[in-house]
This record gives C-alpha cells, sequence and structure tokens, in this order.
C-alpha cells in the first residue's frame, strides 16, 4: 500500500510571492505576520478576477497569522489603502475629463491619445491621494496602522513548468516574516 505524499506548493519569489498550483497547501508560519508575537487571529483573504482566457477565478487565501492588536492595525491599513484608491479615482477621472476636454479644444489637436491622459491621470490621482491622505495617517496613526498581507491574482505566463495559466501573488511587508515564510514553503529568494 502506497502512502500519500503531502502536497506542497509550487511557490516562485520575484518581488514577491507567486503561489502557482496548491494554494491551499501554502504553509504560514504561526507567528503574527506583522510583528512576531504568537498567532491569536488567522485572516482570509477572498480573491475574484475576471480574465479573458479562464472566465470567472474565485480564490481564498486562508490562515494568515496575525496577533489581536495587529489584526486591528491592519484592518486600519486596508481601510487607508481602500481611501487611497477611491481618492485616486475621485481625484484622477475629472482631472482626466479636463485634459481630454482642453486638448480636444485645441485646434492643433488632430488625435487625442485618450487612454494614456485617462493612465496618467489615474497616476497623477493616486500620487496626490498618497500625499493627502497615507502620508498624513501613516505619521499621525504609526503605531495603530499595520501594512497588511495582500494578495491578488495574475494572468501568469512564466510559470516554472513553461505552461499558462493563472497565478496568485502573495505580498507579504514584513521582510523578516517574508524569509520565514519562504523557508518554510521551500522558496529561495
Amino acid at each position: 500500500m502506497a502512502t500519500e505524499q503531502p502536497v506542497k506548493p509550487s511557490i516562485r519569489f520575484a518581488k514577491n510571492f507567486i503561489v502557482e498550483q496548491h494554494l491551499d497547501a501554502v504553509r504560514w508560519p504561526q507567528t503574527c505576520c506583522s510583528c512576531g508575537q504568537p498567532a491569536e487571529v488567522y485572516d482570509n483573504l477572498q480573491l475574484k478576477e475576471k480574465f479573458k482566457n479562464y472566465g470567472e477565478i474565485r480564490v481564498q487565501v486562508t490562515g494568515i497569522p496575525y496577533c489581536q492588536q495587529c489584526a486591528k492595525r491592519s484592518r486600519t491599513g486596508k481601510l487607508v489603502n481602500r481611501a487611497v484608491y477611491v481618492a485616486a479615482f475621485i481625484i484622477g477621472i475629472p482631472l482626466a475629463v479636463l485634459l481630454i476636454l482642453a486638448a480636444s479644444r485645441s485646434s492643433s489637436t488632430r488625435f487625442i491619445f485618450c487612454g494614456l491622459i485617462i493612465v496618467l491621470s489615474l497616476l497623477v490621482g493616486y500620487g496626490l491621494a498618497w500625499l493627502l491622505i497615507k502620508l498624513p495617517v501613516k505619521l499621525i496613526l504609526r503605531k495603530r496602522l499595520v501594512e497588511p498581507v495582500d494578495a491578488w491574482i495574475i494572468e501568469d505566463d512564466a510559470k516554472s513548468d513553461g505552461t499558462k495559466g493563472v497565478s496568485v501573488v502573495i505580498s507579504i511587508p514584513n521582510k523578516r516574516y517574508a524569509a520565514s515564510f519562504a523557508e518554510l514553503n521551500g522558496v529561495s529568494q
């Protein structure tokens, strides 16, 4: 009778951890991912993305460990990050409209790169939102704010086995915890 081998996740490191296969087999060190204290609370991230070639993909990153204090602080960090993104759109979209209208009124303008103007306006909006929201909040709430572990889904054309598909990117802001995570999952950084 053959014994079943435990499934190991296929992870590579490229600035962040890219989980190519077996996301449910990812192991987390049992310390808080922000401060290193013993883990008391486990967070889950629900991810959903729609891809042209793969349809809608739903995955869940489970078991992200936090201590009680860092769990509250990471929720604050998520709210601040969300506020920055919303403010970036609130600033960027009207700025893009104004720039497109200004460019279209010029008699020498024949063709307007609307997409480029929109992207640049959103980048300017994000920069302003970061300066006006995130920077002051980080300075004021320094001890009450923690950058949370984040994850997102990408279409991956450079998987280790040479195939194309969908992968999950996990971003761990704490470098010491990221090194422990890499060691536990057999990833070379």
